[in-house]
């Protein structure tokens, strides 16, 4: 009687002992699936806010258009934020990525100088006998487009991007355009300049040489805590609480903080590149052939 019960709770035991593992992997595998899924939801939504962007732009709600970029930066940010949290690195996520940002940060930007472009000639266009030759040139913005993707196809495929950017990144170009066309439209004496057709041509040209250009930009990624292996992050950080710093007492505005620290950002690359980069005498071949 005790051995048959004793054996009896063996085998009545014995199938939830197998059931745990079973359970187990299937809760390890939805896990595993949540994981993935987090990181491209929110580069969806980054793709999402490009597309309203660049419709209002178009529509000229220029306000609207240049909160929705900002959102699409911010989701941006956390996509990849999130996929490292969540050690949830795919390339179906790399490229979404960098198809969300060739929307978000090629299209919309365009699309804003674009709009910005066309009151600016809409006169000219008018009363001109050419018009048709005026309402090709409203499209010369969405050159911006192009160099955006030619930029996100070349970081896609460069193996030196991963401590340093080469070139503008479409981000931040994407920010610089949203900030400079809010101030213009909103009449900032910043921004007065762009009140001219052709100031805002060589604007595009200029933008899209940065975005292709083999200029070496800081990554804003900390390293670790040490100043030596962060010099120019932390120099940076300095310049841009400076600079909000002064917006916020001169009553700027946020868009002023942010076209100007994107343009220290690109200037203190610059500098960073001429001041730290060795002369051809210093290079070790040369020196080795002497």
């Amino acid at each position: 009687m005790y051995k048959g019960r004793k054996n009896a709770r063996i085998t009545k035991s014995a199938p939830e002992s197998f059931s745990n593992p079973c359970r187990h992997a299937r809760a390890r595998a939805w896990a595993s699936r949540l994981r993935r899924v987090v990181p491209n939801t929110i580069t969806s939504l980054n793709l999402l806010c490009g597309c309203v962007a660049t419709v209002f732009a178009l529509r000229g709600w220029i306000d609207y258009a240049v909160y929705a970029l900002f959102a699409a930066a911010v989701f941006d940010f956390f996509d990849g934020l999130s996929a490292r949290l969540l050690r949830a690195y795919s390339e179906l996520g790399k490229q979404l990525d960098s198809l969300a940002d060739v929307v978000s940060f090629g299209l919309a930007p365009a699309a804003l100088l674009h709009y910005k472009l066309r009151v600016l000639l809409n006169e000219t266009i008018s009363g001109s006998l050419s018009a048709a030759g005026w309402e090709l040139l409203t499209f010369a913005p969405f050159v911006l487009t192009v160099f955006s993707a030619m930029r996100l196809a070349r970081f896609n495929i460069d193996t030196r991007q991963r401590d340093c950017f080469i070139g503008l990144p479409t981000p931040a170009n994407a920010l610089l355009v949203a900030s400079l066309t809010s101030l213009s439209v909103n009449g900032h004496w910043l921004t007065a300049w762009m009140d001219s057709w052709y100031a805002l041509l060589i604007l595009c040209a200029a933008l899209s040489a940065l975005l292709v250009c083999g200029l070496p930009m800081f990554a804003l990624k900390f390293k670790n805590g040490r100043w030596r292996d962060n010099v120019s992050r932390y120099i940076f950080a300095g310049v841009t609480v400076v600079i909000i710093a002064l917006s916020a007492l001169c009553r700027q505005g946020m868009m002023f903080a942010v076209a100007a620290v994107i343009a220290g950002y690109i200037y203190l690359s610059v500098l960073l590149h001429v001041v730290c980069t060795p002369s051809p005498v210093d290079t070790p071949e040369l020196r080795s052939s002497k």
